[in-house]
């Protein structure tokens, strides 16, 4: 049977519908998985951590390739077909739960960095708070492999003064070297979506793009610069709080070189980060 075939024999036996609200759609072509574990290049010696496992047939295939696979699966219907599918997978451990509200930490850290692998098929409504989490957990995951809205996918690869760069992309930028692997059609799917999709790269840094003294404060300046896309960088910030008073800022941008009247969407990460540590060097924090 074709994958479309399989997904439409388990909707009719178990009389259920794919939830829209949870992003269920279920990719049938067995291409885009070849693309998908080519792109994790997982091995016999990797942890491969797989959010939202659906059917299980990316499961399948990434059980074959690492030594260990744990798939998270929110739906009740469908994470029982699972544990019927993989009762004699040893190497497969399921998990029924949000992955937002999960605990990673005791699934990621028992493999090597370099051997621990996050591969998704995301719902597109809750895209950016799983990739953050992910990112939280930086230090535990080398390679992220996932399936994204298209226009999301854009907004992380984009470059800057372009419509789509964003706070988005610097912050992914700090942590990760991105590559949009390919563009997925919707026809790639079950039910098909209304949009294409992407799969999206991302390898874990060894440590971050830049160094910055106050990382919190400098997530802070970059969510300021792009809260207001068309204010002047230094209004962005002194109407976002971010804690420095006007003539010190003023004097940050003069030793910086950075012209205070540019848009945060031109500025490069690398000035982000020089604007952060003067900052945090001028203010210790206060903004005095």
């Amino acid at each position: 049977m074709t994958y479309y075939q399989l997904v439409r024999e388990f909707l009719n036996r178990t009389g259920t519908r794919p939830r829209k609200r949870l992003g269920q759609n279920f990719l049938i072509d067995p291409n885009v998985l070849e693309k998908i574990v080519a792109a994790s290049e997982i091995t016999d010696a990797d942890s491969a951590l797989e959010i939202g496992a659906g059917l299980g047939f990316l499961t399948s295939a990434l059980a074959l390739n690492a030594k260990r696979v744990i798939a998270i699966e929110v739906d009740n219907v469908l994470f029982r077909e699972l544990q019927c599918r993989f009762t004699d997978f040893p190497q497969v451990r399921l998990i029924h739960g949000d992955v937002l509200k999960v605990n990673l930490s005791p699934l990621l850290d028992q493999f090597s960095r370099s051997n621990t692998k996050v591969i998704a098929n995301l719902p597109y409504s809750i895209t950016t708070p799983i990739i953050w989490k992910l990112l939280s957990h930086h230090r535990h995951i080398g390679i992220c492999v996932l399936m994204m809205q298209r226009e999301v996918a854009d907004r992380i690869a984009a470059l800057p003064d372009r419509k789509t760069y964003g706070a988005l992309t610097v912050g992914i930028s700090y942590y990760a070297e991105t590559e949009i692997v390919d563009v997925i059609p919707p026809d790639c799917f079950y039910p098909a979506p209304q949009v294409e999709s992407a799969i999206v790269k991302l390898k874990i840094r060894d440590a971050p793009k830049v160094r910055v003294a106050d990382e919190a404060l400098f997530f802070r300046i970059i969510r300021a610069s792009f809260q207001a896309r068309r204010k002047m960088l230094r209004n962005a910030l002194l109407k976002n709080n971010v804690p420095i008073t006007a003539e010190a800022l003023d004097s940050v941008f003069d030793k910086l070189e950075i012209d205070p009247r540019r848009r945060g969407e031109t500025l490069e990460i690398s000035e982000f980060a020089a604007l952060a540590n003067g900052i945090a060097e001028l203010t210790d924090g206060t903004g005095r």
